[in-house]
């Protein structure tokens, strides 16, 4: 009787362990901190103002899942090596595809704050690969447009970064 009972003991620890160790690759209830770098070719054109050429873009924001498949994201940008610095404000919705390999898209509104200040839509699709539960690093290109008072501008991009995640609201 004792060794049936420690077996099925045993069985029901390695079973349980099992149950738990069994990785998730889904974001639901996720908090996450974005921070990447990409490169942007711009052309904007201002009054009295233009902003042309390739800049360097590092990144860094955050993700608050809404469901399985989707998050909320809000991030900023600050443009380097060229004329003038720039500044990008990110907000939308990113919709993931898979598990562990992911893809995905962003659609987002802008704020370009500086040098010329443009608002407009911006869409990205992207390669997300789970190094863990709590960790993703990511491969996207994009393209996001902006109009305003003082002109407009045109941006094509390609960013690569990690985005750490917790689960604190499931």
């Amino acid at each position: 009787m004792r060794v049936t009972v420690r077996v099925a003991l045993l069985v029901g620890v390695l079973a349980a362990r099992g149950a738990v160790a069994e990785a998730r690759w889904d974001h639901r209830g996720s908090v996450g901190l974005l921070a990447g770098v990409g490169v942007e070719a711009r052309s904007a054109l201002g009054t009295g103002l233009s902003d042309s050429g390739a800049r360097l873009l590092p990144e860094l924001g955050g993700t608050l899942a809404l469901s399985e498949r989707w998050q909320a994201k809000l991030s900023g940008r600050v443009a380097l090596l060229g004329p003038a610095v720039g500044v990008m404000v990110l907000g939308g919705v990113r919709s993931t595809f898979g598990q562990r390999l992911k893809t995905y898209f962003d659609l987002d509104a802008t704020v370009n704050v500086v040098p010329i200040f443009t608002v407009g839509p911006r869409v990205a699709f992207g390669v997300q690969y789970e190094l863990g539960e709590l960790v993703g690093l990511f491969a996207a290109a994009g393209v996001n447009f902006g109009a305003g008072p003082a002109g407009v501008r045109l941006g094509l991009e390609f960013s690569l970064g990690l985005q750490l995640r917790s689960y604190l609201l499931e």
